[in-house]
């Protein structure tokens, strides 16, 4: 029995209400064996311009990045005389990449064989749109204690979804954390495959690359955009994203390679819900100095490390878990956004110990489809 089934759903009129988050009713198997993204595209971004299908800023991995060890890096250097910070809201690094992507190329793409649905009826032939980061906190929900909202609108036979946060200005520390995580990024990639890195380089924010899968969970069709920390050139013959590495920095807590279970799990399911193979950690010894490197493997059990530590993190979640609950959400979404319509959004939201529950916005002010996507979108297509 799975938490689809109606007894465990608060319902009314047979329509569910809610979806009930507790781990033991998600702890089955899964075939992670089926879940196979491959890239189709990518985009750049360059001080607000969107680049579709241009891999300008992608960054590659130095090659010697998985011998390092001992290393000394400083994370706050060059702060802040020589850090650019973003420039854009919230809302306009949602879905708006894929959606330039699409209209450049991506319609030319799902034209051919293979891709299910007449275009006429689904311009965009996916069953859902959304940021990788967003689905992130849904996929960890059984295992966290931490809320999120996620807004879902459905247009055209597509489900958009965007997370709902408040587009607050950093604070000095939120800057200083960021900073410092694209610093690390600047010490261990260059701008071409075997070059040297260059950390003096001014820090652009505004300057990304971005990875579009598409992937399958069981029924469900996804287009997923990832931002993209650094290509392996070491792999190139690898097909994107398997050649991709994510960069990521801990605190060092005893020996190298002891990370929090909880980061663990999200580091986990970032990278496997793209893709991405491998995470390199770099381990910090205060602050702003990073002196130890580790490369972790990410598999359908977890993180893995190809020479573990003895005191190595026992893990509390279950990657099964995890892919189960959100298998049940996003059925959950196309059992009650019913109505097809850009300017009603359907709210979900969770906090810990409660179920998941929506509620219903309408009128054009709860759009976060920009207006010119929506208008195409509405025309014939081509």
């Amino acid at each position: 029995m799975y938490a689809s089934d109606a007894q465990w759903c608060t319902s009314y009129g047979g329509m569910r209400l809610s979806l009930p988050t507790a781990q033991q009713l998600y702890d089955a198997p899964f075939n992670f064996g089926n879940y196979r993204p491959e890239e189709i595209g990518c985009v750049s971004r360059t001080a607000g311009r969107i680049c579709p299908n241009n891999t300008r800023n992608k960054r590659y991995l130095r090659t010697d990045a998985q011998w390092m060890s001992d290393v000394q890096f400083d994370l706050l250097w060059g702060y802040p005389d020589r850090y650019i910070k973003s420039n854009s809201k919230r809302k306009e690094r949602a879905v708006n990449h894929i959606l330039a992507w699409w209209l450049e190329v991506g319609w030319q793409q799902q034209a051919t064989p293979g891709w299910g649905a007449p275009p006429s009826t689904r311009p965009l032939n996916f069953d859902f749109v959304v940021r990788r980061g967003h689905l992130a906190k849904v996929l960890i929900t059984p295992h966290v204690q931490n809320g999120w909202k996620l807004a879902v609108t459905l247009f055209r036979g597509t489900y958009f979804l965007l997370e709902v946060m408040d587009d607050e200005e950093l604070s000095e520390a939120g800057h200083r954390i960021n900073y410092t995580g694209h610093k690390f990024e600047q010490y261990m990639t260059s701008d071409g495959p075997g070059q040297a890195p260059n950390p003096s380089q001014v820090l652009d924010i505004n300057e990304s690359f971005y990875s579009l899968v598409k992937a399958s969970l069981k029924s469900h069709s996804l287009l997923l955009c990832a931002e993209v920390d650094s290509e392996d050139p070491l792999v190139r013959h690898l097909k994107a994203p398997a050649c991709y590495v994510e960069l990521k920095t801990s605190p060092l807590r005893g020996e190298p390679g002891n990370v929090s279970s909880i980061k663990k799990l999200r580091w986990w399911a970032q990278s496997f819900l793209e893709g991405v193979p491998r995470i390199l950690v770099g381990f910090k010894w205060d602050e702003r100095t990073v002196v130890k490197c580790k490369m972790f493997d990410v598999t359908s059990r977890g993180l893995t490390q190809s020479t573990p530590t003895c005191a190595e993190t026992r893990d509390f979640w279950k990657p099964a878990v995890c892919f189960n609950f959100l298998e049940a959400f996003l059925s959950f979404v196309e059992e009650v956004v019913t109505e097809d319509n850009y300017a009603v959004v359907y709210v979900f939201s969770w906090n810990p110990g409660e179920d998941v529950r929506y509620h219903v916005k309408r009128g054009q002010e709860h759009c976060f489809l920009l207006p010119e996507y929506v208008q195409y979108l509405m025309t014939p297509y081509h």
